[in-house]
């Protein structure tokens, strides 16, 4: 029986997911209008689209997605009864049931809505790298609905859920009160918007991609610290975990291969199971093992140790660079790539987008300078290593972008700083853009993330705002997990997008 009795005696609007075929037969003379989503923080933006569906027909059915089928990062802030119990409440809302998968198109088949609404967001069909709009429309059209987009100013759930989290300023002053999980920074003074990140994924989509440089094994071992040794006055512990993680060239590879259609990777050793889209040519069969010992009680490395066992990958591995779209040369400074060679294949190539990275460490300071590298279209420094190549220590990042990129003779160039943030340079154009995270688990591997997806967004030729954004929103996923534990996916890239813009 449709809206059952609750115990103050009013029909509930909340309803099983097999009762709508009976909402549809009951109310077969009724114009009947279906909107869907998570819906996890019911606020204004919600009130107005729903005002807009509602304006179109008798009937307006919500449905919501089930908590099991919430992809976002940082998943739901209510379950999915008490979602159901926040929609219910509005007036306008006349059903509602919870859908046990991830898109409408159960729902839509259940309900046989005259008309579907989606929000503006959703509008530009282009977007839809999902094809989930594409499939609800042909459904929708093949008995004869429709599919609507409202036009009405859109709010972002993902955004107010994360933000709400904060205590207000008054009980800030009470630790017990304060709130770690406020992870990233507001951005909407800077005016970014969802369609531009939609926009950035979608076309990366497309690209063919080849990463060149050393795949580094990183191992972290986790001691507990008990006191000096007796024996050799060294610090003693008791080994309790050992994890081993793919980083360098082989990390790149796998942010880019959630984002891009094919990835094609000239590297060492790299032997282990990788995405389906990413391609492994192995240059050399040489190993560099990085091994940090972590002190668990603090999360703090407390010693580092290299492994190296690298040969010098032959000049003619080395691939045509015109048979991709978009090149990285990600150089670690261990050996394996000759500069002279790699020059050669950039001098050589006549399409192909080339970024490079050069980067400095503990083994190779001062030595491993992106200088190495000419005719680059875009090239991702960090400070130091902008310092070095310049000379010179203290300059403001716009100094610093603006000489590098004069120096380098590039019109595209990044400079990172940390938690002081990033500046791109590109054609005289510059825009610098805050870090993005208030809390850090480890900064390893944030770079990488940046050089991947700021390269990608250089190659599609956007502007300097949105290569910085793109970058930083791929380090500040970083910030979040134990160095390179996961690459970047493309929804945790739009759940992060969605928090700060």
């Amino acid at each position: 029986m449709i809206g059952t009795i609750d115990r103050v005696g009013q029909r509930s609007k909340i309803v099983p997911f097999d009762e709508l075929p009976r909402i549809r037969e009951r109310f077969r003379d009724k114009t009947i209008i279906h909107c869907h989503g998570a819906f996890d923080l019911v606020h204004i933006g919600h009130l107005i689209h729903f005002e807009e569906a509602k304006a179109l027909g008798d009937l307006l059915v919500v449905t919501i997605t089930a908590d099991a089928h919430i992809t976002k990062k940082r998943g739901v802030t209510f379950t999915e009864e008490d979602r159901a119990r926040q929609v219910a409440a509005l007036e306008i809302v006349d059903y509602v049931a919870v859908v046990q998968e991830p898109t409408a198109l159960s729902a839509i088949d259940a309900l046989r809505p005259d008309v579907y609404v989606k929000g503006p967001e959703y509008a530009d069909l282009m977007l839809d790298k999902s094809r989930s709009i594409y499939h609800e429309t042909q459904l929708l059209e093949r008995y004869g609905g429709r599919i609507h987009f409202t036009s009405g100013e859109t709010f972002s759930s993902t955004k107010l859920s994360h933000f709400l989290l904060a205590a207000p300023e008054a009980a800030q002053r009470n630790p017990l009160l304060q709130n770690e999980r406020v992870l990233f920074k507001d951005l909407s003074s800077f005016g970014f918007t969802l369609a531009q990140l939609k926009s950035f994924i979608a076309k990366a989509s497309t690209l063919r991609v080849c990463v060149v440089g050393e795949t580094i094994t990183d191992e972290w071992v986790d001691v507990t610290l008990s006191n000096l040794s007796t024996q050799s006055r060294c610090v003693a512990g008791l080994e309790t975990e050992r994890v081993r993680q793919i980083g360098g060239v082989g990390i790149i590879a796998l942010h880019l291969s959630n984002f891009v259609g094919e990835v094609h990777c000239f590297t060492n050793g790299l032997t282990a199971a990788l995405a389906p889209n990413v391609h492994v040519t192995n240059l050399c069969a040489g190993e560099l093992v990085e091994t940090r010992f972590v002190d668990q009680e603090t999360g703090r490395p407390v010693f580092k140790s290299r492994r190296l066992s690298l040969p010098g990958a032959p000049p003619e591995g080395l691939p045509d660079f015109d048979g991709y779209d978009l090149v990285l040369v990600a150089d670690f400074g261990h050996g394996l790539l000759d500069a002279d060679a790699v020059n050669a294949r950039i001098a050589q190539r006549n399409g192909a987008f080339v970024a490079a990275m050069a980067q400095v460490n503990s083994s190779n300071y001062g030595y491993n300078l992106p200088i190495k590298y000419s005719g680059a279209d875009y090239y991702s420094l960090n400070r130091t290593e902008a310092e070095l190549c310049l000379h010179g220590r203290g300059l403001p990042l716009p100094a610093l972008a603006e000489r590098s990129a004069a120096l380098l003779e590039c019109d595209a160039v990044s400079v990172t700083d940390g938690s002081q943030g990033a500046i791109v340079a590109i054609k005289g154009e510059r825009f610098a853009l805050p870090s993005l995270s208030l809390n850090t688990v480890d900064t390893i591997g944030c770079g990488d993330a940046y050089f991947a997806l700021s390269s990608v967004a250089a190659c599609l030729n956007l502007p300097a705002r949105l290569v910085a954004l793109a970058g930083s929103i791929g380090a500040a996923a970083m910030t979040q997990r134990r160095c390179n534990e996961s690459p970047v996916t493309e929804q945790e890239f739009l759940t992060i997008g969605k928090i700060v813009i």
